[in-house]
Order: C-alpha cells, then sequence, then structure tokens
C-alpha cells in the first residue's frame, strides 16, 4: 500500500511540474524560456531565442527582445509566421517547407533542422549561422533563420509605396 501511495504522488508530482503547475509558489512555474544560443556563420554567439510552448522570441546580443514567430492555423493549414517587436507587431515573413519568405514571398533563404541543432543558409547556399534548440526545434530554427536573415531586426518595416 505505501509502494502505491508512492507511486501515486510521484505521478501527480511529474504530471504537474510537466504541465507547467506549480506545486511551491517559491518554484518557477516550469522550465520557460527554454534559451538557445543563436551563432553567427564564424561560430560566435550573436543572439537568443527563448522558446515558450507556442512560440519563439528572438534577442540579439544585447538581449533585446527583436520578433517572436509562432504557428498560425489559417484556411485550415498550420503556418510558422514571424512578426517584429515594433508597435504594431508587424507580420514580416513566413516559413513553408524549409525555406523562409517575406511578406513579398521572395524567398531569402532555407534552414534544415534536427531534434538539436539547426542550420541557415541564404539563397546561395552559404551557412549563415546555426542555433541549439532543445525545444519545438522547428518553431525555434524558423525564428533563428529570420534573424540570421536579417528579416528580424525589431524595426518597423519601410512601406516601399510611400514616397
Amino acid at each position: 500500500m505505501k509502494l502505491l501511495a508512492a507511486l501515486l504522488f510521484s505521478l501527480v508530482t511529474l504530471g504537474a511540474f510537466a504541465q507547467g503547475q506549480v506545486l511551491d509558489e517559491h518554484l518557477p512555474a516550469g522550465p520557460f524560456p527554454v534559451p538557445g544560443p543563436i551563432f553567427g556563420p564564424e561560430g560566435q554567439q550573436v543572439g537568443t531565442a527563448k522558446v515558450y510552448p507556442q512560440y519563439v522570441e528572438i534577442f540579439n546580443s544585447d538581449d533585446q527582445l527583436l520578433g517572436k514567430v509562432g504557428i498560425i492555423v489559417s484556411r485550415g493549414a498550420a503556418q510558422l509566421q514571424m512578426v517584429n517587436q515594433d508597435k504594431s507587431l508587424t507580420l514580416i515573413g513566413y516559413a513553408k517547407h524549409g525555406r523562409i519568405f517575406d511578406r513579398e514571398d521572395n524567398v531569402l533563404g532555407t534552414y534544415f533542422w534536427t531534434p538539436t541543432y539547426s542550420f541557415v543558409y541564404d539563397t546561395e547556399g552559404k551557412r549563415v549561422g546555426s542555433t541549439k534548440c532543445i525545444a519545438w526545434p522547428r518553431v525555434c530554427s524558423v525564428g533563428v533563420a529570420g534573424y540570421l536573415l536579417r528579416l528580424i531586426d525589431g524595426k518597423e518595416p519601410k512601406d516601399e509605396s510611400k514616397p
């Protein structure tokens, strides 16, 4: 009976932590954000991806929030969308089939992800950087690609239609 009670307590405790619930108000609510370093082409750290369950925040090397990437369901299909962290949270691009697109549907580069590492390439196939994301690697990879390909910069996009 003691073994059964101990097993039940362990399952309830582990389940609560897995769901991010706090059993003690002095402990943090789960493991989020999970940080992932962003590396430039020479292997130097140029930023950080902070991974949450439903989105990823991209920070530069000064720890300034530049943008976010998340999954948006549109017309019955899930798409990875990127927004800048400007006043209007402007939609700046998206990812599809391993490619990164800007708002005008131009391909800016590609990304390749594994369960641990992600790699970003420009349109000529040159590696522009990488990251180590151990949580939600595809979403993390897209955010890092947007940053390394200079799509996510935290600034309001220029409106080409204005003089």
